[in-house]
């Protein structure tokens, strides 16, 4: 992927005991199947990550039966880790080359902490299997992780059907950041079975503010349309930028004029996307999205996968607590 040089997946342990590889739910299973494929392409390292909950004294007798408990969990953590290792590697546990980390505390915080504040580190976690995206993740963990991770994010819903093709939609908005959104999504569709589209949105309140100007209506039209030329001749500009051209499926390029929010989910249920792929301007906080103060209204009802991407510029907010 673009300037990513190590993958670290979140790991949630089996909701019944005991605990093992084969029962991991499908948000994490498919997780873990999708980052071990990006990552072989790559040559790129992977961690495997599980965060336990602290356990509550209260249910104990005493410290030492408290301690003795936490330590059974890692124990049975670690070993489903290092049987995914073995699954998706295929090799002995000494020689996986996969490092897996088992840690005790709030599952944001400790992922950010194992990522170590990398901005070349891409985090995947999976979302539980519960509609929307923002019921899962995107209200806790998730959002957290797109709000304070120094590196990309990348909110996993699985599919239907793991082995079908990925309808991918990148948003650009034709700036540097949207050229990284690109050029991410078409080393996504490279190495995963998938077809990609390419958006950017004209949005509207431009012409709105136009029509209250008092210009006719056919120097509107005018203006409109070489605001669209313009987009697609920039949008066709920046797909040069990328290896699109080496994409089995190709990619189609879509440059719409309307309401951003309205238009990314109508585009979304039209051609059926499994993944949104979008940047962050700002240095930090939801607000600084690719669609701007749109993205707060989007992310609650963006119903499949979100891959967010960072600026150069991006400082984590909380980098301090990282350390």
């Amino acid at each position: 992927m673009y300037l990513v040089r190590r993958i670290l997946v979140g790991v949630e342990m089996p909701t019944s005991r005991p605990w093992n590889a084969a029962n991991l739910e499908p948000p994490s299973r498919f997780a873990v199947r999708q980052a071990f494929q990006l990552a072989a392409s790559a040559s790129l390292p992977v961690s495997l990550v599980s965060v336990l909950p602290e356990p509550s004294r209260g249910w104990f007798s005493s410290f030492a039966e408290a301690e003795v408990t936490l330590l059974t969990a890692q124990q049975e953590a670690t070993e489903v880790l290092r049987d995914l290792a073995r699954q998706y590697t295929h090799q002995p546990d000494e020689q996986t080359g996969v490092t897996c980390v088992v840690a005790c505390g709030t599952p944001w915080l400790e992922l950010l902490r194992t990522a170590g504040n990398a901005a070349d580190t891409l985090i995947i976690c999976g979302t539980r299997n519960t509609g929307a995206v923002s019921r899962a993740l995107f209200g806790s963990t998730g959002l957290k992780l797109i709000r304070n991770a120094a590196g990309p994010v990348w909110l996993v819903r699985p599919l239907p059907d793991d082995d079908a093709v990925l309808d991918i939609l990148a948003l650009t908005d034709l700036t540097e950041v949207g050229q990284d959104v690109l050029t991410t999504s078409v080393t996504v569709a490279r190495t995963l079975p998938s077809r990609l589209h390419a958006l950017h949105v004209v949005d509207e309140p431009t012409d709105r503010y136009l029509r209250h100007t008092g210009i006719s209506a056919e120097r509107l039209a005018e203006l409109r349309n070489k605001s669209r030329d313009d987009a697609e001749h920039r949008l066709q500009d920046q797909l040069a930028a990328t290896d699109f051209r080496t994409l089995p499926n190709g990619v189609k390029s879509h440059v719409v004029t309307g309401d951003a929010g309205e238009t990314v989910l109508d585009t979304i249920r039209d051609l059926k996307i499994n993944l949104v792929v979008m940047a962050t301007h700002a240095r930090g906080g939801v607000a600084g999205m690719l669609l701007g103060n749109t993205a707060e209204r989007l992310l609650p009802d963006l119903p499949c996968s979100l891959l967010v991407i960072k600026p150069d510029d991006f400082v984590s907010p909380i980098a301090a607590q990282m350390a």
